[in-house]
């Protein structure tokens, strides 16, 4: 990907290359020109041999050559893309092209994913709900449907299971269900655990209980029923803060978009002083991408020229249900230790857990 970056050709890149190439011709003609002249006025006005007027132009000529230097036109941009590509590197930032290094210095928005980006995404369970007396044969079976799935809820609730002695029973077809949670049968019986929104269980008790101490709901149905509720709760990144405010102060737009509930992204929102104007939480990834084209359509104003220019949006995530957005924004930046397809959609790589590459 540096390789990539460092061959690809940003848009002053390309102004360079038509300026060059006209401007080189010029300077050749200009260099032939004072061969010319210069060999001329030497045989006829000073009176020289052909030989040394020849040396006396040919000098002439190649200062006019060095001092215009058409070649530094020609290796400005590349010099400065190899550089600035290697210093990003060295910060464990990686650009998949040079466009993205020339566009992000004008960025007017930054938008954020929670789990996993603001937060570290190693989520605990907190609390835990079983509703009904088939908690022994239950979960077993969410054990099962849950235990091969990567998202950090699911990995979550799986070692909270195992740490319990729980052993998975097989589920047949397990799918997941980006956005909404994963689904499978057992013995005949119709699993899904997931988010309350796609379960149709947001209003019973048990949810509205975990919901009201701002965890993150993680619900169990069998056959439609509900038979388990989890609240997960998750720690901030320890830079989260420190470069919110920076972006603050650079004047940039901080945003939050999250399909978690609402309880617990305006926990996080609150402690990061965002304000509720620019949050969204119950997102699903075509919200996600509705947020983002909604910023991409409003021009930010410049206040010094009173102009109005076409934003630029950076949006941070790393999972699944982010790659469209990462896609969406003008610059996507993945996270590090997010999945590969959020990796292939995004414009700039975070190797290192840390939000400060954002500010690089």
């Amino acid at each position: 990907m540096v390789d990539e970056a460092k061959l690809s050709k940003p848009k002053i890149q390309e102004i360079a290359d038509r300026v060059a190439s006209h401007f080189v011709p010029v300077v050749v003609a200009l260099t032939i020109i004072t061969l010319i002249i210069w060999i001329a006025v030497g045989v006829a006005v000073r009176k020289q041999s052909g030989a040394e007027a020849t040396v006396h132009a040919i000098t002439y000529a190649i200062t006019v050559l060095i001092v215009s230097c058409p070649c530094a036109i020609g290796l400005a941009v590349p010099m400065v893309i190899v550089i600035a590509g290697g210093v990003a590197a060295k910060h464990g930032v990686i650009f998949k092209s040079a466009t993205t290094i020339e566009t992000a210095r004008n960025t007017s928005h930054v938008v954020f994913d929670k789990t996993g980006t603001l937060t570290q995404g190693k989520l605990t369970v907190a609390v835990e709900e079983f509703i009904g007396s088939i908690t022994s044969s239950s979960m077993p079976m969410l054990l099962g449907l849950v235990g091969s799935i990567k998202h950090p809820v699911s990995t979550a609730v799986t070692a909270h299971l195992k740490a319990q002695g729980v052993l998975a029973s097989a589920v047949s077809d397990p799918k997941t269900l980006t956005g909404k949670g994963v689904e499978g049968t057992a013995s005949g019986r119709v699993l899904r655990a997931g988010n309350s929104r796609w379960l149709n269980v947001s209003s019973d008790p048990h949810v509205q209980s975990v919901l009201s101490q701002g965890h993150t709901a993680f619900c169990f149905t069998i056959d439609n029923s509900l038979a388990a509720v989890f609240g997960l709760e998750d720690s901030l990144r320890p830079d989260a803060l420190s470069t919110i405010t920076k972006l603050h102060e650079r004047g940039v737009s901080v945003h939050v978009i999250s399909g978690d509930d609402d309880g617990a992204v305006h926990s996080v929102t609150t402690q990061l002083s965002i304000p509720n104007t620019n949050v969204r939480s119950r997102c699903t990834p075509a919200d996600k991408q509705a947020y983002i084209q909604d910023l991409l359509a409003v021009p930010t104003s410049v206040s010094s020229a009173k102009k109005s220019k076409k934003p630029v949006v950076i949006f941070c995530g790393d999972g699944t249900n982010d790659a469209v957005a990462l896609a969406q924004a003008t610059i996507g930046v993945h996270m590090n230790e997010g999945t590969d397809v959020a990796k292939s959609a995004a414009d700039i790589v975070l190797l290192r857990p840390s939000l400060a590459g954002i500010l690089t």
